[in-house]
């Protein structure tokens, strides 16, 4: 079993698709299939129950994931050690919109901090926009959002995919639609939305536009969070979207994910940052070389050297 094997372990447990893991991978779905068969026969125990779609760890997927985390994140502290003298010290200011902040963020911030102890995290929670915002008034120095900046000094990476999901609560008149279900269905009931500024409602506005489909009618409540969404639909107030990521192991009791007829919704999380602030801020250059790390197999993956804003990375703007 290789660095190779546990990164594309980690990318299927976080895309819950072999095919989307392997192109996270940039290998072939038949060659991620084989290594995740060849990592079972070497274990001696199922890694992933592939009854479900989207797919989900077994419970000793679990905990082979547990170890997964651990190699990676002391090989990524060793490789991040190994070309500098001494750590970096200060305060990384990182600004998150809730769907990334739900697990991708906070595991990068996790393990980027063991790699480098004289760093202090600071982490704000707005949507997509007040993301933006902060990395330019200067309050964050890094940010994780769900659409991607337009603004020219912004840099933004896709690091991740997504799944938009429709949550309904699990009582009348919900619960007395046809799966699966569809839209004309759905347009008359109430709806949680988001305010502006929200990555996830963006998509899903776009996605209807594309479609001439209909706006829902019956907003009931707004909130700024994926989180809020989540408890007001549990409440029984409505239905709303929501990222995936937000629901990773987070038991539903009064609600459940559905789908809807002819309505596919993925979109990227990107990490971003100010291009000035590379060459400025210790911090920051250290972080960036820490995500090319997290974005590259490791056989493949270097730190860059010193003065490379790109990072290996291609600029969106």
């Amino acid at each position: 079993m290789t660095f190779d094997d546990l990164e594309l372990f980690w990318a299927l447990a976080e895309c819950r698709s072999i095919t989307k893991a392997a192109k996270a991978s940039a290998i072939s779905q038949p060659t991620a299939s084989r290594r995740l068969q060849a990592m079972e026969v070497e274990l001696g125990n199922v890694l992933v129950d592939r009854g479900t779609q989207p797919l989900n760890l077994t419970p000793f997927g679990y905990l082979f994931l547990d170890f997964a985390d651990d190699v990676l994140k002391k090989y990524r502290a060793i490789v991040l050690g190994a070309n500098q003298t001494h750590s970096v010290i200060g305060r990384l200011t990182v600004a998150t919109s809730s769907s990334p902040a739900a697990r991708i963020v906070t595991h990068w911030m996790a393990d980027f901090i063991a790699a480098q102890p004289g760093v202090r995290l600071e982490l704000w929670e707005v949507n997509s926009r007040g993301v933006e915002q902060c990395l330019l008034k200067g309050d964050a120095l890094v940010g994780f959002m769900g659409i991607e900046s337009d603004h020219p000094n912004i840099v933004s990476l896709i690091i991740a995919e997504d799944d938009i999901v429709l949550l309904i609560p699990s009582q009348p008149p919900f619960q007395a639609i046809h799966r699966p279900i569809g839209w004309d269905k759905l347009v008359p009931l109430p709806f949680i939305g988001r305010r502006s500024g929200s990555g996830t409602q963006a998509v899903v506005d776009s996605a209807l536009d594309a479609l001439g489909w209909p706006k829902p009618r019956h907003i009931v409540l707004e909130v700024d969070t994926g989180s809020a969404v989540i408890d007001a639909v549990e409440s029984g107030l409505g239905a709303g979207f929501v990222s995936r990521e937000l629901l990773f192991r987070r038991k539903l009791r009064h609600s459940a994910p559905v789908a809807i007829k002819e309505l596919s919704l993925t979109r990227p999380f990107f990490l971003a940052y100010r291009s000035d602030r590379l060459q400025t801020e210790p911090i920051v250059d250290q972080f960036m070389r820490y995500a090319m790390l997290r974005l590259k197999p490791p056989s493949t993956s270097r730190p860059p050297s010193k003065g490379d804003d790109t990072h290996g990375f291609h600029h969106n703007h």
